[in-house]
């Protein structure tokens, strides 16, 4: 007889719901609140909380309100399938191999508690001049050598070009890259 009485209520409700009726809804999903709690035992996702499943499981009796056709079965069967494949596809998306360190992944705090130190990074520390002022600064040092040297660095200019050009040994190239090298470092690393 309850059962009876319970087909006739989710029937009201369905009719309710399809008309427009949102808190119909509610207690629809009140009616099915102990299939929604099996499903969330079954299925423990890392990222899911009982809102997150509470949430979901409304917008599945949502849809399957709006699609459901009562002269193919009954709504309780139809509604379970509809939660259990959602819960699926939640449980393949976050196993998927790309995800696997984030499902691995633990907070600084559990980490702290279990004895686990961080690994430190060495800190960088950015200049408080901007780079450009930096760079104006190291061309305005160089001589005209060591400034063909930041050309041929920076791929603008070819050695044997420069060798045959200036007439000048491979060697005083290779000096006047050391040169530049060595300003470059003085000049751009002073403010660190």
């Amino acid at each position: 007889m309850a059962k009876i009485e319970v087909a006739g209520e989710e029937t009201e409700l369905i009719m309710q719901i399809k008309s427009g009726q949102t808190d119909a809804l509610r207690k629809l999903c009140f009616l099915y609140r102990p299939l929604i709690a099996n499903i969330k035992k079954k299925y423990h996702l890392r990222s899911y909380d009982n809102q997150d499943w509470d949430q979901d499981a409304m917008i599945i009796c949502y849809l399957a309100v709006k699609d459901f056709d009562p002269k193919k079965g009954n709504f309780a069967s139809y509604y379970k399938v509809r939660l259990v494949n959602h819960a699926n596809t939640l449980l393949r998306r976050e196993m998927a191999y790309r995800r696997k360190a984030w499902a691995k992944a633990i907070s600084f705090e559990a980490a702290a508690t279990k004895g686990m130190n961080p690994i430190r990074r060495p800190e960088t520390f950015l200049p408080e001049v901007p780079l450009s002022v930096k760079l104006a600064e190291l061309v305005n040092k160089l001589s005209i050598l060591e400034v063909t040297a930041l050309l041929i660095i920076l791929g603008l200019c070819q050695p044997e070009q420069i060798i045959k050009d200036w007439q000048i040994l491979p060697m005083t190239l290779v000096r006047a890259r050391s040169r530049l090298l060595q300003k470059a470092r003085l000049i751009l690393l002073d403010s660190v």
